[in-house]
């Protein structure tokens, strides 16, 4: 058994900070409960801590893989702790006016930072039952989440919902782990390899067939999509757009790592699997969404075509292509976490209902500019952050040489084209409507406000960024 040393519990920090801040955030809540500056202050900087630790893990160049190499640090695995530690804090920010409102702040940020925790530990992961209880630590604290506001008949409805279908995902994830387990010898993803290098037996199939599905589950995909518009519309704002981004983004790296590390000599078997669910995914999410009128509903079917965007590199991740797809979704996951938890946050500020935005134009303009960048940004439209995505996938689907890959991002195109009539649809309502709402601000929203403009600018000046998440995402892509 290797040796716990100095060495790992450095590798270990953001994890170990992350959940110490949690259980700080839990144990203030209970003797002073009423402090949500407090708390939300704390769990703010917990966040700042464990994102300041990782960077310092990036930049010094630490490397290495602990426990039987079941748990491996590299630029991948930090480049998404970053981006779910960064997710958290500003969900934490979002978070702190509503959770305050109820009561529950302590419990409410302790949550969140759980989430984190999971997700962080699963994105470092390379044995299958450890991506398992992380997926599990992660997603039991979401379910909470999910259902944490009583006031809402939606959200005990969702949180229900979420919960089953939850259940079902977890245990068909498990039932395919158990089965590659079983023909491997092994749940290491290098031992795994072995086995998958040549023919795939049936079981081995059935195995790489239900993990697939459980991840699809978890990921949103068609057709295991159908727990996100009712979770996402239950719950709190702040825990929708936290749990678009952060536990995804997570999901689809760890897939990656199991897919590039644990079955690569098998891609011709899981790579036209990628691109039909991509396909599906993708018109699915959008021509469900073109009929909403709510936006936090049409914001969760958004989530679930852009599941597609990203499962469409996946469907790359062979020949030329491959290095380059690991990039478009490296690349991918920075810029939706910008956009996409901007365009949740508004809801807080502005409402759901799509009449809420008509005349934004006019009595608040600068949150009515942000909306339009988040949705600009969202649809694909140069220079904001989705652009830069959508054309990573684009170009490792070329260089693949798959026919499978072709289809993917030629259904990418035409699903951006879709996609203009809901995200433009607000965009409308916005300049061209006669404003219904009045022009006094909801008070207490400054950090709120203050978390929109900072992704806003994040989302419009994404091309100054892009050259070193390239970098980074190149380097990170040769680790796999």
């Amino acid at each position: 058994m290797q040796q716990i040393t100095a060495g790992t519990f450095v590798a270990l920090s953001p994890e170990i900070l992350a959940f110490v801040s949690s259980m700080l955030v839990l144990m203030v809540g209970i003797f002073n409960p009423r402090s949500v500056v407090l708390t939300a202050g704390l769990a703010a900087l917990g966040s700042l801590v464990t994102f300041a630790a990782t960077v310092v893990l990036l930049a010094i160049g630490f490397q290495g893989s602990f426990f039987g190499d079941g748990y491996v640090v590299d630029d991948f695995a930090l480049y998404f702790k970053l981006i779910v530690v960064l997710s958290a804090f500003f969900t934490v920010l979002a978070a702190a006016r509503w959770a305050g409102r109820t009561g529950d702040a302590p419990e409410y940020l302790a949550l969140t930072l759980s989430v984190a925790l999971g997700a962080m530990l699963l994105v470092s992961m390379r044995d299958l039952f450890g991506v398992f209880v992380s997926i599990e630590l992660a997603t039991i604290p979401s379910y909470a989440l999910v259902a944490f506001d009583r006031r809402r008949r939606e959200s005990p409805e969702g949180g229900m919902k979420y919960i089953l279908t939850g259940m079902v995902a977890s245990s068909i994830l498990l039932y395919g782990t158990v089965l590659i387990y079983g023909v491997a010898g092994s749940a290491n993803l290098t031992l795994v390899a072995t086995t998958f290098a040549g023919t795939l037996s049936p079981v081995g199939l059935l195995g790489l067939v239900l993990l697939i599905s459980g991840f699809a589950f978890k990921v949103s995909a068609v057709p295991f999509h159908y727990w996100t518009p009712d979770a996402y519309q239950g719950a709190p704002t702040s825990a929708a757009a936290f749990l678009s981004v952060a536990p995804k983004a997570a999901t689809f790296a760890a897939l990656l790592r199991i897919l590039l590390q644990g079955m690569p000599e098998a891609v011709s078997t899981w790579a036209p699997v990628m691109a039909v669910l991509a396909i599906a995914t993708m018109f699915v999410g959008n021509l469900f969404a073109l009929r909403q009128r709510n936006v936090r509903r049409m914001l969760a079917y958004s989530s679930v075509a852009h599941s597609g965007y990203v499962l469409a590199a996946f469907a790359a991740l062979q020949g030329a292509g491959t290095d380059v797809a690991v990039q478009a979704v490296l690349i991918y996951s920075a810029a939706y976490m910008v956009m996409n938890l901007g365009a949740f946050f508004m809801i807080d500020l502005v409402g759901e209902d799509g009449k809420s935005f008509n005349g934004l134009f006019v009595t608040r303009p600068s949150v009515a500019l942000c909306m339009a960048v988040f949705m600009a940004a969202l649809v694909g439209i140069p220079p904001f952050s989705g652009f830069f995505g959508k054309v990573w996938i684009i170009a490792a689907g070329v260089q693949s040489g798959s026919i499978a890959a072709y289809l993917a991002v030629a259904a990418l195109v035409v699903n951006s084209v879709l996609s203009v009539p809901y995200y433009f649809g607000i965009t409308r309502n916005v300049f061209f409507e006669e404003p219904l709402a009045s022009t006094e601000e909801p008070k207490g929203t400054g950090a709120i406000k203050f978390s929109v403009y900072v992704l806003a600018v994040a989302t419009t000046l994404f091309a100054l960024f892009i050259g070193p998440l390239a970098g980074l995402a190149g380097i990170s892509s040769g680790l796999l």
